[in-house]
Order: structure tokens, then C-alpha cells, then sequence
């Protein structure tokens, strides 16, 4: 496959404060799990 022929994905916005999407994605999960616990300690 040349590189032309190859699929490009693009980014879902270019105004993002994370310089990639592996760092995003953890950030998120961080986060996800912090409301978690939040929401288990606050709910018992």
C-alpha cells in the first residue's frame, strides 16, 4: 500500500488541550473514576 492509498483518521476536534489521544483517554479514565468513588462514599 502506497501512502496515499493508507486511511487517515482525524482527531475528533483540533481544540483540545492534550497533546494525544492516549493522554486523553487516561485523563478521562482519572476522572471517570474519581466521580465513581465520589458518588459510592457520598451515596453510603
Amino acid at each position: 500500500m502506497s501512502e496515499e492509498e493508507k486511511t487517515k483518521f482525524h482527531r475528533g476536534s483540533v481544540l483540545t488541550i492534550f497533546q494525544t489521544d492516549r493522554q486523553e483517554d487516561r485523563i478521562a479514565l482519572v476522572l471517570s473514576l474519581l466521580i465513581a468513588l465520589g458518588v459510592y462514599f457520598l451515596v453510603e
